[in-house]
């Protein structure tokens, strides 16, 4: 027996042998007089069932108007006497795993080894000191909190109903057990992995999963099916080999970042890499419905979404694919771009979505490192698609002046940031929103490609593009020189029509002004034919001024608001005094000509029209001796 005092009635000892134990627990039970709290293991309810000293020691507490509480672990073989005691005690409840047990009354504490089934106390550690009592309470509080009913444990026992649990598992053999364990209890199985992941699973679960499969191939087993994202040769060795043993495997780029499996019982997840197959230190795992629910669904989209391994490999087989990375962490993105910028000896060509993506590249460091390069000898293009806030674009422009820019006048379908270097490497990272300057809120999943035939391609896209911008730019130019070329035309044409109506109407004028004041008919028909000379002269001017016009493409009608009738009748008074003066007797009629016909029109050359019309009809009449013709003027 081993002491120690505090004071003269304050001990701490240990006994040893059963009798020893017994005769203290009895002491203990004796001396509760309010309430015993107490724990012990999945094999102690037999002892106090089946031992008398135990029970009548717990039936003598709650006679005595005591509580008793008590923590043990419920299982299948102990609930015959988990029930017995539940008649025993004021409250009884289930913590899985308790191993041991602690006793506290109102002034005492006990602590008890692991016991044997339905055998008596052996060794046990006694004490009254308050601060020993004290925090034998506070543990047993804490195990009281996290523990549930024993009645719903036995509930869920006995209808087969697994508990909902969720809980994060950090060691590598505790790890290793609950996959294993998860894989053999599961009636199907959706895995979600790395490459690592396939390449763990191949190194410690190669045999259970064979069985499983066996027992899929006879119908006692739904399968296993894989999403991964096959990237290279050394990807598809792997694949290749579980899609031999029968595993259902599909590729996608846009995997999630965690790692999952789900079964029909249970959800367990990790966001390590599991490179090189190395088992993880972190498990999240759970039964939880919920859980099952929500990543059974993502499992399923992504599933319909995913393009078959077989598929897939024939893909990177003939082609250079097989050299691609998909990224999923923007800064990783990021530092992978810097580094290639650093390699380049040739080019660099970007192209980006909107001036918002020229902004990320500046905010990330990536427009002075380029204008360095540039300033070095490498070719830096970079073609902006959408180019937006004008004006700040222009003074990135002045500052990095090394660097070629260009923005599109054509809306294209590009919404990511492609980089090309050297014609030989790609890489093409996912804009998710636009409207961010900084690169992690703004991008996505990048896919870094190192092939010469894909990276040729998009840098066919760049030129076409590139050179279709330059195109416009000197189409705009021609534009805006022909418009300056037109506008000399026109002033030119108004000057040489200013010159050569000024000389003409004023000898028109002054001819008739004349012609009103003589009286001697010789010398008016002299001035009637001047005139008559001075009107063919200005409408051959007119004439050709127009003909001018519509060569240099620069003839333009003037619209305005007149009376026909009005223009039809000066036209008609016009020809009715010329052919007067030639004796031909052809005599015009127009049918209510005192009514008002108002159009909108080039009245000048409605009125040609007119003149045209009637002058033709004029000559056809000449050439077939007509003496008399009427012509009518209607308003339909």
């Amino acid at each position: 027996m081993i002491s120690k005092n505090k004071t003269k009635s304050s001990k701490s000892e240990i006994l040893y042998g059963s009798e020893n134990a017994i005769d203290r627990g009895i002491r203990f039970m004796q001396n509760t007089k309010i309430k015993m709290d107490i724990t012990f293991d999945h094999k102690a309810p037999s002892i106090v069932v089946k031992l008398p000293a135990y029970c009548n020691g717990y039936k003598d507490i709650l006679a005595r108007g005591g509580k008793i509480r008590c923590i043990t672990e419920v299982t299948p073989e102990n609930i015959p006497y988990c029930k017995e005691l539940l008649n025993l005690v004021s409250g009884l409840r289930h913590l899985d795993g308790l191993k041991g047990g602690i006793a506290i009354n109102e002034s005492e504490y006990m602590a008890t080894t692991v016991l044997q089934e339905a055998q008596p106390l052996t060794e046990v550690i006694y004490s009254n000191v308050g601060e020993v009592v004290a925090q034998g309470q506070y543990i047993f509080d804490t195990l009281w909190r996290h523990s549930t009913p024993a009645f719903k444990r036995i509930r869920e026992i006995e209808y087969g109903i697994e508990p909902i649990k969720t809980e994060v598992l950090e060691s590598a053999e505790e790890i290793a057990d609950k996959i294993y364990k998860i894989i053999k209890e599961s009636n199907y199985l959706r895995t979600c992995s790395t490459i690592g992941g396939m390449q763990l699973s191949r190194r410690y679960y190669l045999d259970i999963n064979r069985k499983i499969l066996r027992d899929h191939q006879q119908g006692k087993h739904s399968g296993i099916k894989w999403i991964t994202s096959i990237n290279d040769k050394n990807d598809i060795n792997i694949v290749k080999l579980f899609t031999k043993d029968g595993i259902k495997i599909k590729h996608t780029s846009d995997r999630p970042s965690i790692n999952f499996v789900i079964s029909d019982k249970c959800f367990a997840s990790t966001t390590e890499k599991m490179i090189g197959g190395e088992m993880f230190s972190n498990l999240i795992i759970s039964n939880d419905p919920l859980y099952l629910e929500h990543f059974s669904t993502i499992f399923d989209n992504i599933w319909e979404q995913s393009v078959e391994a077989k598929d897939r490999i024939k893909e990177l087989m003939d082609t250079d694919l097989f050299k691609a990375k998909i990224i999923s962490n923007p800064d990783d993105s990021i530092r992978l771009i810097n580094k290639l910028y650093s390699s380049a000896q040739k080019e660099i060509l970007i192209i980006l979505p909107s001036v918002n993506g020229l902004l990320r590249i500046i905010n990330s460091g990536g427009l002075e490192k380029l204008n360095e390069l540039a300033s070095r000898g490498v070719t830096v293009k970079i073609l902006i698609i959408h180019s937006h806030k004008v004006d700040h674009l222009k003074q990135i422009i002045t500052k990095y002046s090394e660097i070629k820019f260009r923005t599109s006048q054509f809306n294209f379908p590009i919404l990511n940031r492609i980089t090309i270097i050297d014609r030989t490497k790609t890489i093409i990272l996912k804009i998710k929103d636009d409207t961010k300057t900084n690169v992690p809120d703004a991008s996505g999943v990048a896919t870094f490609i190192d092939g010469e035939s894909t990276a040729l391609s998009y840098t066919g896209i760049f030129e076409t593009l590139w050179n279709q911008t330059e195109m416009f730019e000197s189409l705009k130019k021609i534009n805006e020189q022909l418009q300056s070329n037109e506008r000399v035309q026109k002033e030119f044409l108004d000057i040489i029509a200013h010159e050569l109506r000024s000389p003409i109407q004023p000898i028109i004028g002054l001819t008739e002004y004349v012609k009103g004041k003589l009286k001697d008919k010789k010398q008016i028909e002299l001035l009637d034919s001047v005139i008559t000379s001075g009107q063919k002269l200005n409408t051959l001017t007119e004439n050709i001024l127009d003909v001018s016009r519509i060569e240099d493409h620069l003839f333009r009608l003037k619209k305005e608001k007149f009376n026909l009738s009005v223009s039809i009748s000066n036209t008609i008074k016009n020809f009715e005094d010329l052919l007067r003066k030639s004796k031909t007797n052809i005599k015009f009629e127009f049918n209510n000509s005192g009514e008002k016909y108002f159009v909108i029109g080039d009245r000048t050359r409605i009125e040609q029209v007119v003149s045209n019309l009637v002058y033709n009809s004029i000559k056809s009449i000449s050439r077939k001796n007509y003496k008399k013709r009427r012509s009518n003027f209607n308003k339909d």
